[in-house]
């Protein structure tokens, strides 16, 4: 008696083939854990090898392997093996249609671009189980069938094997003539949506079951035209894979595609077709499985991979992909085309207005308005923050710089409303050509990117096109270098601290204080001044990070000096724009200092006038959080900016520092002398000191002491040197 023995059946067996080792562990580690029992080999030699040795229920085959490619294996396989007997999923490195098709004609089963998502890799196997547990239930009843065919009292006294042949040839003369036949009793509550065609495509059988699933009844469907259960763009591809099959008969085709339901619904369907020859004429055999939930999960996911979140467009990874295949196609044909990056110039004032939601909806609207600006050929992602970048394609010169520059007004005049709050941007882009010439598509997007930036520096809202002799764009370009620098140099501990003294001008002796000043080491030891690296840092978003490592290095150096801590006076710590707008640096400062022996109030910050006129709110609240626990603030280059004057009384700093470019040379301006002598008066008025820098001379020293500033800072003083203690140097 055929039958199934009853309880808990055995996990599944999967020989996963590929050369790659981290692929073949990936897949036996994450298949393992979902109850499979995995078997590897690295290559197809090894494959066959097992498949000679032992039993398994499902191969997962890389397409391309050294020894044995995969196409190879499975035609050996298929030798051995129907599809329904050991299915195969082959791993394809790319979405090449010609290799995939040719392994599906070649007898696989199913396909999956490498690396592959898990849960469509999951689905995709448990899909190809299913269906090779019906089929072998499908053979059981057959075989039950024919003994009974066989047993029958009705059937002729030949041998079993003629009469179960007999039937099946009765049977085919019944399907010819549209009667009810036994193969109905089989087939009419199978899993699978399941046709007979004539070789013209049309329908002379359906199962009950797939006439239900496409919302008919079986009578509905026999004489109709196959490709009437198509959707009508897809009717093409389904009549040349039947075709092909009726030209072709015993191979099998397969291919994906959408039918629609007799309410009107799509779904996804893997199509299975195979001709057979019945008396002069063809019969097609069609299966139809449903994928629809497996292809809409793999649709989602891919979009996910390639699309942004939040406004739906195509991320930056789909853009440097198709932005690849751009710059092969201007390098190997001669086309041309540009790409052009947009940032948003007024963005941050959304966000700081309004809030972060405000700010997603605002980049929404933006790429809503993009999208209508763009040609439907050109690629349109979003590449970060408040960055987008249009790729077009077969487009150069002045008509590239003419679709941008519409791009640029459409932004401009486009009237933005968020939160119900009306707001008026602009943007500013950078271009680059596309040619023969273009090395990469790395370095076509770092010239865009850096044009963007040339864009920005001229004066926001305007297009910058990529010239590389360009002195912006030159300077742009060494800043990059730069910030590749500075993140090396923090990487291998390259920075060091120097100092410069401010002695007071009221003849008192005692501590002297000290400016903590910050050098670099270049790779061949050379010492670099801050001039030359600052800019780069403070562009490119490491200032925050300088200032970390100086605080935490200047801690740890006082902490490891007892000595020093004692006789030390007050050392005064630059801290950057971005590490004011971080509360991550203010904890640090507020950690080291509960732990450590250093006085709070021998510390002091310097921010620039600049700086916290920028952000009044933030700059007050951390200097606020930092007196509380002792420590002081300067306002350096003061006078740089003097329209912020009216803010100097909400700021509780308790040093103005004069701004040097006045200090330098008021022994001989009498203009930059007055400016000095006002910020002086309004720093005592207010109950603050001054502090006056560079200082390079006597008699810049004998005004300043004459004026009654309180301190001075500069060459005259002392140079910077290295920090070091009083017995070290």
């Amino acid at each position: 008696m055929r039958g199934r023995t009853l309880g808990k059946q055995p996990a599944a067996s999967v020989l996963a083939v590929d050369d790659n080792a981290t692929i073949r562990k990936a897949i036996s580690m994450r298949l393992g854990a979902k109850g499979f029992a995995v078997v590897t080999a690295a290559g197809g030699a090894e494959a066959l090898e097992r498949l000679g040795q032992q039993r398994f229920d499902l191969v997962i085959l890389d397409l391309w392997m050294p020894d044995i490619g995969g196409d190879e294996v499975l035609r050996q396989v298929r030798q051995r093996f129907s599809s329904t007997q050991l299915p195969v999923i082959m791993l394809a490195a790319s979405n090449d249609k010609a290799d995939i098709n040719r392994s599906l004609e070649l007898g696989a089963n199913d396909y999956i671009i490498k690396p592959g998502d898990l849960p469509i890799l999951i689905a995709r196997i448990r899909t190809q189980l299913a269906l090779k547990d019906t089929v072998a239930r499908l053979r059981e009843h057959s075989a039950l069938m024919r003994d009974m065919l066989a047993c029958s009292p009705d059937a002729p006294p030949v041998a079993r094997g003629a009469a179960a042949s007999a039937a099946t040839e009765a049977l085919l003369e019944r399907v010819d003539r549209g009667s009810s036949v036994p193969f109905d009793v089989l087939h009419d509550n199978t899993p699978m949506t399941c046709f007979t065609l004539t070789e013209d495509g049309l329908v002379v059988y359906a199962n009950r079951f797939g006439a239900r699933f496409l919302g008919y009844r079986t009578v509905e469907l026999i004489d109709r035209p196959m490709l009437d259960l198509y959707v009508r763009e897809d009717s093409a591809l389904a009549q040349e894979n039947l075709s092909a099959a009726v030209d072709s008969p015993g191979r099998v085709y397969r291919w994906d595609i959408r039918h629609i339901k007799k309410d009107g619904d799509v779904v996804w369907m893997r199509n299975t077709a195979r001709a057979v020859r019945h008396g002069s004429g063809i019969l097609l055999l069609l299966t139809c499985e449903d994928i629809d939930d497996t292809y809409k999960l793999s649709e989602l996911l891919t979009f996910q991979a390639q699309h942004d979140d939040l406004t739906r467009l195509a991320n930056r990874k789909s853009l440097e992909v198709r932005l690849a295949q751009v710059v092969d196609s201007a390098r190997s044909e001669h086309t041309e085309h540009a790409l052009a990056v947009l940032d948003i110039d007024q963005f941050k004032l959304v966000n700081d207005t309004c809030g972060h939601d405000a700010g997603d909806e605002l980049l929404r609207q933006v790429a809503t308005l993009l999208k209508t600006s763009v040609r439907k050929r050109d690629t349109l992602a979003r590449i970060g923050g408040d960055k987008f970048a249009i790729l077009i394609e077969d487009c150069h010169g002045a008509p590239a710089g003419e679709a941008v520059e519409q791009v640029r007004s459409a932004i401009e005049n486009a009237r933005f409303e968020v939160q119900g709050q009306p707001f008026r941007i602009s943007a500013s882009v950078g271009v680059v050509p596309i040619n023969l010439l273009s090395e990469s598509a790395t370095t076509v997007l770092s010239m865009a990117d850096t044009a963007c930036y040339a864009a920005k520096d001229s004066g926001r809202n305007r297009i910058h096109t990529f010239e590389p002799d360009s002195a912006p764009l030159a300077m742009r370009h060494g800043e990059m270098r730069w910030a590749t620098r500075l993140n090396r140099a923090l990487h291998e501990d390259r920075f060091e601290l120097f100092c410069q003294p401010i002695e007071p001008l009221d003849g008192t002796t005692g501590r002297t204080h000290h400016e903590i000043l910050v050098r670099m080491r270049g790779e061949d030891g050379e010492l670099i001044l801050p001039g030359e690296f600052l800019p780069a840092a403070e562009r490119y978003g490491l200032a925050d990070k300088l200032d970390r490592w100086v605080i935490g290095t200047l801690f740890d150096w006082l902490e490891a000096r007892p000595q020093q801590i004692a006789a030390m006076g007050m050392y005064s710590i630059n801290l950057s724009g971005q590490s004011i707008g971080k509360d991550g640096i203010l904890e640090l400062i507020l950690e080291r200092l509960a732990a450590a022996l250093v006085p709070p109030d021998r510390i002091c910050f310097e921010i620039t006038e600049t700086t916290a006129v920028a952000d009044l709110v933030q700059a007050t609240r951390f200097i606020h959080r930092l007196k509380d626990h002792g420590c002081r603030f300067a306002l350096d280059d003061f006078g740089s900016g003097f329209s912020s004057l009216s803010y100097l009384k909400q700021l509780p700093v308790d040093f103005l520092k004069i701004d040097g470019a006045f200090v330098r040379d008021m022994a001989s301006d009498s203009i930059d002398l007055a400016m000095v002598r006002s910020i002086n008066d309004i720093g005592h008025v207010m109950g603050k000191r001054t502090i006056a820098e560079f200082v390079e001379n006597r008699a810049t020293l004998d005004l300043l002491r004459s004026i009654g500033v309180d301190f001075v800072q500069g060459y005259h003083v002392g140079h910077p040197a290295p920090l070091v203690g009083p017995d070290e140097g």
